[in-house]
């Protein structure tokens, strides 16, 4: 019987350790790939919401009446989101207790306080005090959800100490976050999973999926002998024994309490439909988890459903006379020229010729880095640039940043359109810029040895690209110095303090 239990505890931990590597390993490649880190492979660039399943449920509100996600969440948020509710529907919040990468932290911090208090590890807070902090989670769930709904923001990223936990590999900083995940550690010592019992507004909304889940822990009351060992293995001090079947809101389907773990009397609390009939072992439950989610990622990713980048489609404004058009505010640095026509009806050549770029798949973030060398410092030509360009074109009001600029090419193109007629617009023309020749984002035609070749000079880059354009190593490495192939321009320029824009004209005038 020992050696079996062995094996158990140890498939929950493999369980739990491989999604909590998958975490770490998906944000640290997406980390070092955006501090221009050149890999053999692509990595996946996923932020944390882009694999949190929460993320879904929050945006479940925007998503029916809008159409669109709240921003900062991912088409794979909604992926997660469906198999958690399926999970759930069968298994019980089997996610919160196998799966989820922050509920696995706080148990490891816990075996500390279990080392250092032993029985009493668990039991400090009074079960009249344990019973109304336990209804703060659907406060929180309420007030994520609500506020979520109206902002479409992720109002809760800025105290989410899951977020504050593994932000801390992307060098991202929440003071709210940072100081909530420090008291969680610290009460970690003494509770078990402080913030699964006590505010975790995901695990409030699984938890409700225990009152009618198929697959139910239950109790066989004819061969328990009472010994209280279910309670005392279960990390949310639910009253197992006291029941014929366990649907409490806070059971996080561990399954730490059935006769595979704790219960030293077999088949006396099971996992299954009913007690004698359909019964799933604690090894199923968690190969099941692991295998539904994993299945269901593969094929949300066959099916083109599996995108961990944004949706590319700005929130749609919700009141007024422009109630339901895309907001020019939400136009995001990651976005295409092609992603934000696909909201609002402006021409491609309109702003093609208006920020001079022949390609509708440059992205507006790389706007701000092409024109740093040629604007007044403190000033800005980027993707509030366009924001503004938009609003101008189409009408639809939007307050520009005091540091944005307009490309005279633009103020030429809303001219010859007649978008001309904004109060502000003599201000827009007044301050506008030129881009010197040769600066241009349209791809360059390169010279090589055999062929004339179509090349986009961009912030990525490397030296191995230039040279597969027909440029000379030699010529390179006497503006950078010695290089290898796999260095990005913009990296080695600025480490070397050289402004990339000054770099990349005298590369283009090889």
């Amino acid at each position: 019987m020992k050696t079996l239990n062995r094996k158990r505890i140890r498939i929950r931990t493999i369980v739990q350790l491989v999604f909590f590597v998958w975490v770490v390993v998906v944000i640290s490649l997406g980390a070092a790939a955006e501090r221009g880190v050149v890999f053999p492979f692509t990595p996946s660039t996923a932020s944390l919401h882009a694999i949190c399943p929460f993320g879904g449920v929050v945006s479940a509100w925007n998503l029916i009446t809008e159409g669109t996600l709240v921003r900062k969440i991912h088409d794979s948020s909604v992926v997660l989101a469906v198999l958690g509710i399926l999970l759930a529907i069968l298994f019980g919040p089997v996610i919160c207790g196998w799966v989820c990468p922050f509920g696995t932290f706080q148990e490891w911090v816990g075996r500390i306080g279990k080392k250092i208090f032993k029985r009493r590890y668990n039991t400090f807070v009074p079960q009249k005090i344990d019973r109304w902090l336990r209804l703060l989670r659907y406060v929180v769930l309420v007030w994520v959800v609500v506020m979520t709904s109206v902002s479409a923001t992720l109002v809760f990223q800025a105290y989410d100490p899951y977020y504050a936990l593994f932000s801390f590999l992307r060098s991202e900083f929440s003071l709210g976050g940072t100081i909530i995940l420090g008291v969680v550690v610290l009460l970690s010592l003494f509770v078990e999973r402080p913030f699964c019992k006590y505010a975790c507004p995901y695990g409030a909304f699984l938890g409700l999926f225990n009152k009618f889940r198929i697959f139910k822990i239950r109790r066989n009351k004819s061969t328990c002998i009472s010994c209280s060992k279910c309670n005392r293995a279960c990390p949310m001090n639910i009253d197992v024994q006291g029941g014929e079947a366990v649907t409490s809101l806070q059971c996080i389907s561990c399954m730490e309490c059935t006769s595979d773990r704790a219960c030293p009397v077999p088949k006396t609390v099971v996992t299954g439909l009913k007690l004698d009939k359909v019964v799933v072992s604690t090894n199923k439950v968690g190969l099941l988890t692991a295998g539904i989610l994993v299945a269901g990622i593969l094929l949300s990713v066959a099916l083109g459903l599996w995108n961990t980048s944004s949706s590319k489609q700005p929130a749609l404004i919700k009141s007024g006379d422009f109630a339901g058009l895309a907001n020019p505010a939400d136009i995001r640095g990651s976005y295409t020229y092609r992603d934000v026509l696909k909201s609002f009806t402006i021409p491609e050549t309109v702003i093609l010729q208006a920020f001079q770029s022949s390609s509708l798949d440059e992205r507006l973030g790389d706007l701000e880095t092409l024109w740093a060398s040629v604007i007044p410092e403190g000033m800005e030509v980027g993707t509030d640039s366009i924001r503004l360009f938009v609003s101008l074109y189409t009408g639809i009001p939007y307050e520009a940043e005091e540091t944005t600029l307009l490309p005279k090419s633009a103020i030429d193109v809303l001219i010859s359109e007649g978008r001309n007629t904004d109060p502000n617009f003599e201000r827009y023309t007044r301050d506008a810029v030129s881009l010197p020749a040769g600066l241009a984002t349209q791809p360059v035609p390169v010279q090589s040895k055999e062929q004339t070749t179509a090349f986009a000079f961009t912030g990525k880059t490397t030296l191995g690209e230039l040279l597969d354009a027909g440029y000379a190593q030699e010529d390179i490495e006497a503006i950078l110095g010695p290089m290898k192939k796999t260095d990005a321009i913009k990296t080695i320029a600025e480490g070397q303090g050289l402004n990339f824009s000054d770099v990349k004209a005298k590369i283009l005038e090889l």
